[in-house]
């Protein structure tokens, strides 16, 4: 008897559920967005243009749409918001090759950021082609308006980090301090750095005389890659790396505290209240860490997440591979899937009698509040096709 009546009782709770009217649908349809990426318009986000910062979610680096997404977000807000500055989820040196290259043209810095990601998930011709249209779109700025790139992750491109300390002092760093190890183990960077610091402790004279006015790059290099060993070398890397983006990020905006930030960064980073779910758990995320209480950023963060349907990605796992996009941190994408009217289809989500201002709507695993704690807009992405091999051909 005990048995049969809860089957019934959670019968009646799925009818009851199941009778309640969709609230969610008729509200995106009313608050949702098609995105043209040759003219993005953004004037639908309002007030929200005034915020200094906006993180968006990328989820996967291998699918074409990330790349061309990027690229239209980033100069449409650099156009509408004022925003000059590019976050990158690289070390200090990478996004360094990348910076100086959409600032000069220099053939030899692209061809050294890309042979550096050459087995890695950007290695990839949509991710060429977006620093190059990055270098056009550049071009056309006065240098005080130009788009500056700011690595504020640990390095994962090791040698591009070298090359790049090379390239800037005349390869008088490698005749001075020659590499006889595998720096890709934490151990072996560990102990290059330390003969590294001692020679600069000791005779700071010689590494002004090898970098003259570049010393500001090697010392920046030098702390990223302390920072990088720390991390490898620690017991929770995924949380430690979080503070060092927050870290680095508040580097960055300490230098021009008036300066507005844009950064496509995987899902994971622009949660702005902790969530049950991914490597981090219930870890403080960059997203988190920005919006605390007492940062001076608290109410200038504005998180877009973004979520991908009938796409595929490219992977490198030991050899390139398609896969489907599968997606974890939405909980019913029919709604979205309703209304979508474009292969770009963003959502407001604090728009008027909004339900996701009082229900933790769409969040996987949520830690309590409503989905804009979380994040303020979503993004369908459909259709993304995997992206294709890089063909930059290397210096004649």
């Amino acid at each position: 008897m005990k048995r049969v009546l809860i089957v019934l009782l959670a019968c009646l709770s799925v009818f009851i559920a199941g009778s309640q009217p969709d609230i969610v649908t008729p509200y995106l349809a009313k608050n949702s967005y098609s995105l043209d990426l040759n003219n993005m318009d953004l004037s639908f986000m309002g007030d929200d243009l005034e915020r200094q910062v906006f993180l968006s979610g990328a989820q996967w680096h291998g699918t074409t749409y990330n790349y061309d997404l990027h690229y239209a977000l980033i100069t449409a807000l650099h156009k509408q918001a004022g925003v000059k500055y590019m976050l990158m989820d690289s070390g200090y040196a990478t996004a360094q090759v990348y910076n100086e290259y959409i600032q000069t043209g220099d053939y030899e810095l692209i061809v050294m950021a890309l042979n550096g990601d050459r087995y890695s998930n950007s290695s990839c011709n949509e991710y060429r082609l977006f620093w190059q249209n990055m270098y056009l779109f550049n071009s056309m700025l006065s240098p005080q308006d130009k788009i500056v790139v700011i690595g504020i992750d640990v390095e994962y491109q090791i040698d591009t980090a070298f090359n790049y300390l090379n390239y800037i002092s005349d390869n008088q760093l490698s005749k001075h301090f020659p590499i006889t190890e595998y720096l890709g183990d934490p151990n072996a960077l560990d102990r290059y750095l330390s003969t590294l610091k001692t020679a600069y402790r000791e005779d700071p004279a010689l590494f002004e005389n090898i970098f003259t006015d570049n010393l500001y790059h090697f010392e920046g290099t030098l702390a990223n890659l302390t920072d990088t060993i720390s991390a490898n070398l620690s017991s929770d890397f995924f949380t430690d790396r979080e503070h060092i983006l927050y870290k680095n990020f508040l580097s960055a905006y300490n230098k021009d505290p008036q300066g507005k930030f844009f950064g496509n960064l995987t899902m994971e980073h622009i949660y702005q209240r902790q969530v049950s779910e991914g490597h981090l758990g219930k870890a403080d995320r960059l997203g988190t860490l920005l919006v605390q209480e007492g940062s001076v950023l608290r109410d200038q963060v504005v998180s877009i997440a973004a979520f991908y349907h009938n796409s595929e990605f490219r992977f490198y796992y030991g050899r390139y591979d398609n896969y489907k996009v599968f997606n974890d941190f939405i909980i019913d994408p029919l709604p979205m899937l309703k209304t979508a009217s474009s292969d770009f289809t963003v959502y407001k989500l604090e728009g008027e009698d909004s339900p996701f201002t009082w229900d933790p709507h769409t969040v996987i695993n949520p830690t309590g509040g409503v989905t804009i704690d979380y994040y303020q807009y979503l993004m369908l992405i459909q259709n993304s096709q995997p992206t294709t091999p890089n063909l930059l051909l290397p210096p004649q």
